[in-house]
């Protein structure tokens, strides 16, 4: 039975206990005491979790090496590399690496395949003229065993390399060797001559351009970004200019102690952990989340590639040797149940301890307990609840729940452009979508693993069994908590460390029963399959109470059962188990509000014209990050350098004013309703910012973006009890509905008609659909509706794609007047608008205008990504060649 059907049979399992149980589960204080009781229940003992268990321990170890397909991809790599088809050769060269058993120089255990393989995708690299990458595998394989009785293959190589990087000092040092080792070869003379001359014509045919090659290359490497007044005392990775405040009504937040003027840098950090999402396991990097052009491989399993050895040595020695060979069982439960487990190892691989286990030391005796710390660390600016906290999530639909129990397949859908525009306005802005994400299960189903093709989730199947209790059970399974005081003493320092993760809000009262039950289920059954012996020695390195097995041996296993070396019969043992569930279930727990999305942009042609779309990467926890609280209006933004989060200020904040993230609900992007309801929903709180409090009480505000027109005055009008109400405190027109809804559907219709036409190249019937849905607009569409910006928009589209830059640049100018009406003339949204107008007036030789429109993207773009965006560059190359064309 596949392991897919298990978990099914797993959920169904869980969900006769849901029925019985779920009451008694309710009344449980803490999470130590869930885990009790779920490791307790009946169901564990059953055929079918006993089965799922047993198969999953099974697949234990089961990392996918083989050395003879290794081999067997190593020789159809060869047969594509003798045809001269480079690419195919480099794809099946890795492949063959990926399962090739790593081994090193010292180990007569090994094999060769590794090294062959690297060896042979050198020879391909060089001759797809990426020396670097070459050079990179060469010393891999030299370093993985390749047999020194051919080691003149690679020496040779490498030195025709270095040439060829214009590394003429380094190319000769390594000369004499490299003519030793020929010297030294069992091959006709006439070819060892022949490779003499190739080194001597390749140090003669260097050129200056090749010369001063990597230096240029080393000169493009984009830095991180310094902090404004170097970093702080008190919060770690934040600038010297911040500090961390607490206050009864909002917990923790950051608030500036100077000036900061836009542009500047005020959090620069890395994940504390993160997990790489599914699909793009093949493209990147597992510990860095960067591109991966020459892979390299895990040296445990076949599953998990690194862009270089040093990232797949810190995910081996963080968390990765305890995780690569559970690889199908992480892959069966979902991203949050992952990051979990990578949390709790990579604090145990830090030596960091549990906040409990530090206060039971002299020196941290008198610090508040962790209970007393638990920050409430990201509220609404006046939040009406006092202990309502949030955090920034995962970018995605808010459709997903946490705590399912649905077989992970980490796919989700990338962001829309935003309604009222075809352009990439909000790519860099996490849009509401984006935010209010708080995993990637809502996959569609032709993007989900063959393996996990259930949909179901245990909280359905509790919803099913909650039905049969009683109303009065029904209404009174209210979660208890342990209590939670507010201490507002002096602040302790935030140091970004374990300490700072655990301390984030978890806000269990406000999860559902069903879904702690649910999460802590998952957290039982991976400590199951995990094993008591993982679980002793991560909750030992925590140093929690309980954490020393009587039977634990020095690496972290348990002596006390004789038959298979394991504790699971020791009480000690038994308890690790259950703190274990526990830790993993509290982290759960905190991250549907507390999980970042690590992004990146990823430019694609829409119709003649470059954009970015915005694409989630991997979920990651920033500690320091987190303390940002949030605002429909913001003042700060956040964007990535790989997995790096930078913060950046947006806009003049003076000191003692409160640093404002948006979590997903945008001002520009939603209604106020809208934005309350997906607040309430992820984050468990009302939203007071400046926005929201200039609508509150205000029944008469419509958002001109979406509104219509006032027959009468031309005034904004809303939609209201079946009729048509203008807004005008001097007007009290009121008009039918169904004209409107038919004309918005002949618009519609129009619309995605021409659109099509224009996907397929059809300009002029998509460039009279367009004209038409505009006349339609303009009846009954206010001026400033996104849906006329959106139509102005495709127009430019359709002129730019048939060459007629001067009609293209007066649409879009149209188009782009909205979008800072809607957004602000300091907003991101404005600057992918301004990047595209450049284009067309560059295109069309506007000169004079289009260098104005330059340096307001350019400014644009500095304040939010620093001066290494991509479209900056591109922007400075086209001011460049547009000041040349005036000298």
């Amino acid at each position: 039975m596949a392991t897919s059907e298990r978990w099914k049979l797993f959920q169904e399992s869980c969900k006769k206990e849901l029925g019985r149980r779920l009451p008694e589960f309710s009344r449980l204080e803490s999470d130590e005491e869930r885990a009790k009781f779920c490791l307790a229940l009946d169901c564990w003992d059953g055929d079918t979790l006993t089965k799922l268990i047993e198969k999953l321990q099974s697949l234990k170890g089961k990392v996918g090496k083989s050395t003879e397909k290794a081999n067997h991809l190593r020789d159809k790599g060869n047969a594509a590399y003798k045809a001269q088809k480079f690419q195919e050769a480099f794809t099946l060269y890795t492949d063959s690496i990926s399962y090739s058993p790593v081994t090193h120089v010292n180990d007569d255990n090994g094999t060769e395949c590794l090294s062959l393989a690297l060896a042979n995708r050198s020879a391909v690299l060089f001759h797809l003229q990426e020396y670097k990458l070459c050079l990179q595998d060469i010393q891999a394989s030299i370093d993985s065993g390749y047999p020194e009785n051919l080691q003149y293959k690679l020496l040779h190589r490498k030195v025709q390399a270095l040439f060829k990087l214009g590394k003429k000092d380094d190319a000769k040092k390594e000369v004499k060797g490299t003519l030793e080792a020929i010297e030294k070869a069992d091959i006709p003379e006439d070819r060892k001559e022949a490779m003499r001359k190739e080194l001597k014509l390749a140090g003669r045919n260097i050129s200056k351009q090749e010369e001063g090659k990597e230096g240029e290359e080393s000169a493009e490497e984009v830095k991180v970004p310094k902090l404004q007044y170097g970093e702080s005392q008190q919060v770690a990775h934040a600038s010297g200019g911040v500090e961390m405040r607490e206050e009864e009504d909002k917990g923790r937040m950051l608030v500036a102690q100077k000036a900061f003027e836009p542009g500047s840098v005020l959090i620069v950090e890395q994940p504390y952990a993160a997990v790489l999402l599914q699909k793009h396991h093949s493209t990147h990097c597992h510990t860095c989340v960067t591109p991966v052009l020459v892979p390299h491989p895990c040296r445990g399993c076949q599953y998990v590639q690194y862009c270089s050895g040093t990232c797949e040595e810190q995910a081996w020695r963080e968390y990765h040797s305890y995780e690569c060979e559970h690889w199908h069982l992480l892959q069966m439960v979902e991203t949050f149940a992952q990051l979990s487990l990578r949390l709790l190892l990579t604090a145990a691989a830090r030596g960091e301890k549990h906040p409990s286990a530090d206060m039971e030391s002299p020196a941290t005796a008198s610090k508040p307990s962790d209970q007393a710390k638990l920050c409430t660390d990201k509220v609404s600016p006046t939040s009406d609840g006092a202990k309502t906290v949030q955090i920034d999530s995962e970018t995605g639909s808010t459709s997903e729940q946490p705590g399912d129990l649905s077989v992970q397949t980490d796919v989700i859908e990338e962001n829309p452009p935003s309604a009222g525009m075809e352009s990439p306005t909000t790519a860099d802005k996490p849009s509401d979508q984006n935010k209010l994400c708080t995993d990637d299960l809502s996959s569609t189903s032709e993007e989900a693993k063959t393996d996990s093709e259930t949909e179901s989730t245990l909280e359905q199947a509790s919803n099913m069994s909650q039905a049969e209790s009683t109303p009065e059970q029904a209404s009174n399974l209210s979660v208890k908590t342990d209590s939670v005081q507010n201490s507002m003493q002096d602040v302790e320092l935030h140091r970004g460390n374990y300490s700072s993760v655990y301390n984030l809000m978890t806000h269990t009262e406000h999860h559902s029963v069903e879904q702690l039950l649910t999460q802590m289920m998952v957290s039982c059954l991976m400590c199951k399959c995990l094993g008591v012996d993982m679980c002793v020695e991560v909750v030992k390195k925590l140093g929690l109470e309980g954490g020393n097995c009587t039977g634990a041996t020095e690496g972290g296993g348990c002596g006390e059962n004789k038959e298979g070396g394991d504790c699971a019969k020791s009480e000690e043992g038994v308890v690790c188990v259950e703190k274990m569930a526990a830790l993993l279930c509290h982290h759960m727990q905190q991250l549907r509000c507390n999980a970042q999305a690590i992004t990146t942009l990823q430019e694609q042609d829409s119709v003649s014209l470059l954009e970015d779309k915005q694409v989630r990467l991997a979920t990651a926890v920033f500690p320091t990050e987190a303390l940002l609280n949030h605002s429909c209006r913001p003042n700060v933004f956040v964007s990535f350098q790989g997995k790096t989060l930078i913060v950046r200020a947006v806009s003049h904040i003076k000191p003692g004013e409160e640093l404002l993230h948006c979590y997903g609900p945008h001002a520009g992007r939603m209604v106020y309703g809208e934005r309350q309801a997906a607040l309430k929903e992820q984050y468990f709180f009302s939203c007071s910012c400046d926005a929201c409090q200039e609508q509150v009480g205000n029944p008469n505000t419509v958002d001109m973006f979406s509104a219509y027109k006032c027959p009468v005055c031309n005034n904004a009008a809303k939609l209201q009890d079946k009729k048509l109400v203008c807004t005008s405190p001097n007007c009290d027109a009121q008009g039918d509905t169904d004209d409107i809804k038919t004309t918005s559907k002949k618009i519609q219709d129009l619309f995605v008609q021409s659109s099509a036409f224009l996907e397929e190249g059809q300009i002029q019937e998509a460039v009279s659909g367009l004209k038409q849905c505009l006349v339609l607009q303009w009846k009954i569409l206010h001026p400033s509706n996104k849906d006329i910006a959106r139509t102005h928009d495709a127009l430019a589209r359709c002129y730019a794609t048939s060459g007629d830059c001067k009609k293209s640049v007066e649409h879009l100018k149209k188009s782009l007047s909205t979008v800072e009406l809607q957004f602000g003339a300091c907003s991101v949204e404005l600057a992918h608008e301004l990047h595209k107008l450049a284009q067309l007036q560059f295109n069309g030789q506007q000169v004079a205008e289009c260098l104005d429109t330059i340096e307001r993207a350019l400014t644009i773009f500095g304040c939010h990504y620093g001066d290494h965006h991509p479209k900056s560059k591109e922007l400075r190359a086209m001011k460049d060649c547009l000041i040349d064309v005036l000298v």
